[in-house]
């Protein structure tokens, strides 16, 4: 019965995704579409909490709300002075900004450890090789991500370059919170976030693969 519930959950999100996807590459259903990028990620959040095992106890949900505002505070940090990240903005595509940022951008940062954690257990048993692989993989899609963004109005880059220190900046601060989860969360699985995971960086990889089909 489990098992069940983890496909029909996997297959739900693939349908909901390629809806999104369809939605976003016909310019009159674009911006109603850019409107859906929340519900999206507030989907993928929830699914992964319902099938998060063993149960969250208080230790963990710590860990996870420090991720979520550490990460809204960095990022706020970085919009407003371009230092951490470099020079950039948020569009509407992740809702509601408080200080120009959105708040959904932590929960962002949070699915993202979670799942690369998870991910990152099922490569190696190697205590060194799982703590390097979640950060890892976070700069990888990251940089998928920073192609789509723009299209997706999530965010732009001061003269549409992203600069090197951004992948830096998002190693160095997936690394700490990785540190941080393995030390107070380490013992926990999800069955949905591999799948999770690679759907976001196969949608993403469609809309940039689109547009660049389009504009060439």
């Amino acid at each position: 019965m489990k098992q069940k519930k983890e496909t029909y959950a996997t297959a739900f999100l693939i349908l909901f995704y390629l809806v999104g996807i369809a939605g976003f590459l016909f310019s009159e259903t674009r911006s109603f579409f850019v409107q859906l990028t929340p519900l999206a990620l507030l989907l993928s959040a929830a699914l992964l909490i319902f099938f998060h095992a063993p149960r969250v106890d208080l230790k963990l949900a710590a860990v996870f709300l420090i991720i979520f505002i550490s990460s809204f505070i960095a990022e706020a940090i970085g919009v407003s002075t371009g230092m951490i990240f470099g020079d950039y903005s948020y569009g509407k595509g992740l809702g509601v900004k408080i200080v120009d940022t959105p708040l959904l951008i932590g929960l962002n940062w949070f699915m993202l450890v979670y799942c690369t954690k998870v991910i990152a257990d099922r490569i190696s048993l190697n205590k060194t090789v799982r703590l390097f692989a979640g950060p890892s993989l976070m700069v990888g899609y990251d940089l998928l991500l920073e192609q789509a963004a723009p299209l997706l109005d999530m965010w732009s880059w001061a003269g549409r370059t992203v600069p090197f220190k951004n992948y830096v900046a998002w190693f160095l601060l997936a690394f700490l919170f990785h540190l941080l989860i393995r030390k107070y969360g380490p013992g926990f699985k999800n069955p949905l976030a591999f799948p999770v995971f690679i759907i976001q960086l196969l949608f993403f990889g469609t809309i940039v693969l689109f547009f660049s089909f389009n504009n060439s």
